[in-house]
């Protein structure tokens, strides 16, 4: 019997042993082993951004544009000949880049963006809201002349985009050559592959006839062009009378590019301006990209009517007004900090903030923690987004094509936070990590 017990404990003993031995024989990772599994996705992720990322964007966003203006439109055929655009989209293209070129070059008040970390300050035209209500108001005079205009623009729209890609690709070549060639700053850029130079740009600030590139493209060619084109396409879609949702779409949209305008010089403060270069994802983007995605739910609208009653438009509109007006707000309590150098109030009380040493311009800065931007870091874009989801509401039944400019703004404006948020602790080190902790949200309290 006590012979039988010992080999029965000895039996229930065995595998408590072997967990024994297994677990002892498993080796911790070493520090050499996290060092060089964190080299091994360094290295994939520079092999990504410099020789896949740059050759997918550009095969496939640069004629993704112009398949979904075909898709919009049931009625005509996709064709490839037409991507080289056609006499009237020529004459449009050509009529409208000299149009907000001119408003560049006219004299008056200037403003000067932020100094760049190698000394150079940009100067910027400060005419923004006088171009556009000025461009407004003649798009839709031209109407008493040409009564077809806006008809005409959306059964061009393909072609129009045409144009607007080869001329935008053009200038890309432009400004890569510029760049490494005849560089206008003293800037140093290490080598790169040339299909990442081209893709991202050379220089942050490039001038070309006598004006700011990027001002021309971005705002007075980019922005201005979705305000004509969502009115062109709620014009078009109107000939039997104004369908209220398409109506909501555009209202929003156009409150929206107003604020745009009017706060224009706060957008040379934002990493559009200063920190991506000129190149095919900020110039492309802003030329083609711009007036042919970011305009395509007011473009879908045209053959697909939107099924909103009028009161649900109504709604509709009123909330994306409101959402835009708390959208401004947040951009404009940054820019009231900027300008009173801190000597202002938000929401009723003295701003508060914290000093930051910024490693790269060797000076102390200041991060706002009151108002909006002591709820969350980037409220901006939350806004932004939820005003986006409104516009594009209108097409609800349709399926996703409505939606998309949405879905991609989710996208975009995520990545963007954490470009954001990278280039902040590059620049402010420890002291970004202390901001954080007293502002713990990116877009959302509590949740993100």
């Amino acid at each position: 019997m006590a012979a039988r017990k010992r080999q029965k404990q000895k039996k229930e003993k065995a595998p408590v042993t072997s967990a024994v031995v297994k677990k002892t024989s498993m080796k911790p990772i070493t520090k050499k082993q996290e060092s060089e599994s964190t080299e091994t996705w360094d290295r994939i992720k520079t092999i990504a951004h410099n020789h896949v990322v740059p050759p997918l964007f550009l095969v496939f966003f640069t004629p993704i544009v112009q398949v979904l203006a075909f898709k919009a439109i049931p009625s005509i055929p996709f064709e490839w000949d037409r991507v080289l655009g056609n006499a009237y989209s020529w004459k449009v293209v050509t009529i409208f880049l000299i149009w907000a070129l001119t408003f560049l070059l006219i004299p008056g008040r200037t403003f000067k963006g932020p100094a760049t970390s190698f000394g150079y300050v940009p100067v910027y035209a400060d005419n923004g809201l006088f171009y556009y209500a000025t461009t407004f108001i003649t798009y839709l005079g031209l109407h008493v002349v040409y009564p077809n205009l806006s008809l005409d623009i959306y059964h061009n729209m393909p072609y129009i985009l045409g144009s607007l890609n080869i001329v935008a690709l053009t200038l890309c070549l432009i400004l890569l050559i510029m760049g490494k060639w005849r560089p206008q700053t003293s800037e140093k850029m290490p080598s790169a592959p040339i299909l990442l130079e081209f893709y991202r740009g050379m220089e942050i600030h490039p001038r070309l006839l006598g004006v700011d590139v990027k001002q021309w493209t971005n705002c007075r060619v980019g922005m201005m062009a979705w305000q004509i084109l969502i009115v062109a396409f709620l014009i078009a879609g109107g000939r039997d009378g104004i369908n209220p949702g398409h109506l909501a779409n555009v209202v929003i949209q156009t409150f929206y590019i107003t604020k745009f305008f009017y706060w224009e010089t706060g957008y040379f403060n934002t990493l559009d301006i200063t920190l991506d270069r000129a190149g095919y994802y900020i110039c492309w983007g802003c030329l083609v990209w711009v007036p042919g995605f970011y305009t395509y739910s007011s473009f879908y609208l045209v053959a697909h009517p939107s099924t909103l009653t009028e009161q649900a438009a109504f709604f509709v509109a009123l909330l994306g007004l409101f959402i835009v007006s708390v959208n401004y707000r947040i951009d404009y309590e940054k820019q009231l900090f900027r300008t009173t150098n801190g000597n202002c109030r938000l929401w009723g009380k003295p701003a508060k903030s914290m000093a930051a040493f910024n490693h790269i311009s060797k000076r102390t800065s200041t991060l706002l923690l009151s108002g909006f931007w002591g709820v969350g870091r980037h409220l901006n874009y939350t806004f932004e987004i939820i005003a986006a989801f409104l516009w594009c509401f209108p097409g609800y039944g349709y399926g996703i094509w409505p939606f998309l400019y949405f879905f991609f703004l989710i996208g975009l404006l995520v990545h963007r936070c954490y470009r954001d948020e990278e280039k902040c602790s590059a620049k402010y080190g420890h002291f970004w990590n202390d901001y954080c902790k007293r502002v713990p949200y990116r877009m959302i309290p509590y949740v993100f």
